[in-house]
């Protein structure tokens, strides 16, 4: 009777204490085995300091451009030009400062990246291209522009060196190699294939339209030579004695579709447009030649060989309101946009 006592007794101070620890059993989950000790991990967040600093980095390439080593017949020797120096000179050489800034920008990379072609395939190593620094000719020094420029040499020696800071890293590539984005004041409407001009075909220097260069100043232009003139330039520079009545001299004239003179027939021989714009010093080789009332009378279409870049022609797209990256896809198709980077 006793022991029967006792359990009951037990029992029921069991449950009672059963009872008053039941609200702590939810607590067991957080005190697993494994986790002993540890505190519950929180849900991972980003490192925000990590975040602005990916979205603060700088686009900025990270390979400096190279110098360029150029032949300046003013000083008469080769002379290393700083990368940003040399897109300054170079542009205030090629366009008027007043000009739209991607005309100005488009120059820049296109002579940048001219340069850098020529001192791969030059060979003459010691420079890229040849300048004359004092004529203002391919490329000049601040002492030339302060001069040039005299009042205005501040304002536009700034707005110059912010133009080129903006595209100092940029280049037009071809097969990953700098292209050769040779450029010209004026074209006969169309650009010239490199071919007519140079021995190399280059698949993205075969011409393309450039109507906007018919507008331009001094787009056509005559001038006249005597007979002796004509005479003495087709000895020296082509080595044709020519004979008989001037009206006899100039034969058939072919022009290619772009407006140039693929050949010109002179005293029976067969001469190329580019060798006939040599000698004679022609503005172009789009030009047709007569003789009338006792002289040579020669009208010339555009300035400049006609390869490439149209100088008018970057003006013109620049002021419609292309950029400097569409003038340059434009004048060179099949090239791409690259920067500085692709070169290593």
């Amino acid at each position: 009777m006793k022991t029967a006592v006792k359990r009951t007794v037990l029992c029921a101070v069991l449950l009672l204490i059963l009872a008053a620890a039941a609200p702590f059993l939810c607590l067991l989950p957080f005190f697993a085995p494994g986790d002993a000790g540890a505190s519950p991990s929180p849900t991972a967040l980003p490192d925000a300091s990590a975040q602005e600093q990916e979205d603060t980095a700088p686009d900025t390439p990270r390979a400096e451009p190279q110098a360029i080593l150029v032949w300046d017949d003013a000083a008469g020797e080769a002379v290393s030009v700083p990368a940003l120096e040399y897109l300054i000179g170079a542009a205030a050489c090629e366009m008027p400062p007043d000009w739209p800034d991607d005309a100005l920008m488009a120059q820049m990379v296109a002579s940048h990246s001219w340069a850098l072609y020529q001192l791969e395939h030059s060979d003459q190593k010691d420079a890229a291209i040849t300048v004359n620094s004092a004529q203002c000719s391919g490329w000049t020094t601040e002492e030339v522009l302060r001069s040039r420029w005299g009042e205005d040499f501040e304002t536009r020696w700034q707005h110059f060196t912010q133009l080129a800071e903006e595209v100092l890293y940029d280049l037009v590539l071809y097969d990953d190699a700098p292209a050769a984005t040779c450029y010209h004041a004026i074209s006969a409407g169309h650009t010239q294939a490199s071919q007519r001009v140079w021995v190399e075909s280059l698949p993205y220097l075969q011409g393309v339209d450039s109507s906007w260069d018919k507008t331009a100043d001094d787009f056509e232009v005559t001038v006249q030579y005597d007979a002796q003139q004509v005479s003495d330039a087709m000895y020296a520079y082509l080595g044709i004695d020519v004979t008989g009545n001037p009206d006899t001299w100039i034969g058939e004239t072919v022009w290619d579709d772009a407006g140039y003179v693929d050949t010109i027939q002179v005293c029976g021989q067969s001469v190329t447009g580019t060798q006939m714009r040599s000698a004679l010093s022609l503005r172009s080789a789009c030009f047709a030649i007569a003789w009338q009332d006792g002289e040579f009378t020669v009208t010339t279409r555009g300035y400049g060989h006609g390869v490439g870049l149209s100088q008018e022609g970057a003006r013109a797209m620049a002021a419609g309101g292309a950029s400097w990256q569409d003038i340059l896809d434009y004048y060179f198709p099949g090239t791409r946009l690259g920067t500085t980077d692709d070169l290593l």
